[in-house]
């Protein structure tokens, strides 16, 4: 007689429930997912939702790059080509679908986005994620990346190519990160003098000479497409530029209301060396390093164009040089945000509003830009310009607050991610601010409980 296979037994319900668990504790954390979330819907918000054009300078750097592409001529304008270059697979992909500038408009979104995926994957295993998916939340929602995401100007290549590859040269990749610095220096040639500070400062630092060649490198790339496309290495098409008065440029460049660094970058005021120190020792060394050496690029660049007589950038939202300014700022709110080692009432007062400001900054980048403004500084060619860079009241960050301006759907979706990533970032800030308020009235509340009832009459 042929027995029949006995049945399998079935699992205990504790083994079972041992398994699921397992399996759960296996999924990414709910905060991780959820900011990971947040950044992915973010960066796609950025492409979707804001407009993406090609003009002004962006119009020039599109034409020269169709001149080389199309028909094998170099255009003697002043904006480097070199950054557009990385741009010929769009432009390209734009040509065969009929639509010429939609390729290139969306290359600086793209940079950006890459530029967000190195700064994860460079990082991810040398500081803590949960702080670094907060730095990535406050560059697409809380700085003025997303305005310039819009056009095809030059900064944010610069700025993405300067400040990845200087984490890259410091994390085992050396000669891939001061190659990327040196293209997004040549492509914006006037940061020569930012990138020589930065050297000096890596010198004095590690005692290594060899840094100076990142100098030469970047020299010889801008020498090079000086020659070829206007016949010297020392034809710049900017020699006679510098006019304005030093101090005059530098106070305009920090504090005007309408183009002030510390208005649209406000996380550059806040310090971040107490809090870097509660840091393991090798996260402490790169965060510090990487913020100084971003505040000294920027401030090369504040120092050069504190003389350029368009020290603000012409007809443009914010100070447009200095997009770089985004980079230290956030990551130094990011920081900030974490739970402190020793609480700090005013400091986590500064940096609340540090990060309200900033997440303002973002919103009025990528909704009102300058939509309510043109009538007023284009009147009498440019005659009132001067007012959108110095009074509050025609400042972009304020006006919207003083004029009306409509916003699409696309606006309003726009403002709602922000909102709600602000929420998110501030709450365990609002939190510690509203724990410390409460141990400050524990203190004062038992001695004025005390006064009042020592000073009672008793009753006999």
């Amino acid at each position: 007689m042929i027995e029949s296979p006995a049945a399998p037994s079935r699992m205990p319900a504790s083994m079972r429930w041992h398994r699921l668990w397992m399996r759960f504790r296996r999924l990414p954390p709910v905060t991780a997912a959820f900011e990971t979330a947040l950044i992915v819907l973010g960066v796609v918000a950025l492409l979707v939702l804001l407009p993406h054009h090609v003009d002004k300078d962006g119009y020039d750097r599109y034409q020269a790059l169709s001149a080389l592409l199309g028909h094998g001529r170099i255009l003697d304008t002043k904006y480097s080509l070199i950054g557009p270059l990385f741009s010929a697979p769009l432009w390209y992909a734009g040509r065969a679908l009929g639509l010429p500038y939609d390729g290139v408009g969306v290359y600086n979104w793209l940079v950006f986005a890459v530029g967000l995926a190195c700064l994860y994957a460079l990082l991810k295993d040398r500081m803590d994620r949960r702080t670094l998916r907060a730095f990535l939340l406050l560059l697409i929602a809380g700085s003025m990346f997303p305005n310039h995401l819009t056009n095809y100007f030059g900064e944010v290549f610069t700025a993405m190519a300067v400040g990845v590859g200087l984490i890259a040269a410091q994390v085992g990749r050396p000669r891939l990160g001061w190659a990327a610095v040196a293209l997004g220096v040549a492509n914006m040639p006037a940061a020569l003098p930012a990138l020589a500070l930065v050297v000096l400062v890596r010198i004095v630092q590690t005692h290594r000479p060899r840094y100076s060649l990142v100098v030469v490198l970047a020299l010889a790339l801008i020498g090079a497409e000086n020659w070829i496309r206007r016949g010297s290495p020392l034809a710049t098409n900017y020699e006679n530029g510098f006019t304005e008065p030093f101090l005059i440029g530098l106070l305009s460049i920090l504090f005007s209301f309408g183009k002030g660094l510390l208005f649209f970058a406000p996380g550059l005021l806040l310090p971040v060396r107490g809090v870097l120190a509660g840091l393991a020792e090798g996260t402490r060394r790169l965060l510090g390093t990487t913020h100084l050496l971003w505040v000294v690029f920027l401030g090369g660049l504040v120092l050069v164009y504190a003389r350029w007589w368009a020290w603000y950038g012409g007809w443009f939202w914010g100070p447009r040089f200095f997009l770089i300014a985004g980079l230290p700022a956030c990551l130094a709110l990011a920081l900030r945000l974490r739970p402190a080692r020793w609480p700090s009432l005013l400091g986590d007062i500064a940096t609340l509003g540090a990060l309200t400001l900033s997440v303002w900054v973002g919103i009025n980048g990528a909704v009102y830009d300058q939509n309510t403004l043109f009538d007023i500084c284009h009147r009498d060619n440019y005659a009132y310009e001067f007012y959108c860079h110095y009074l509050p009241g025609y400042s972009v960050l304020w006006r919207p607050f003083t004029v009306p301006d409509p916003i699409d759907w696309h606006g309003a979706l726009f403002i709602v991610y922000a909102a709600v990533v602000f929420v998110y970032l501030a709450a365990p800030v609002a939190r510690r601010i509203a724990s410390e308020l409460y141990g400050w009235l524990r203190l004062l509340v038992p001695i004025t409980g005390s006064a009042s009832a020592g000073s009672r009459v008793p009753r006999h």
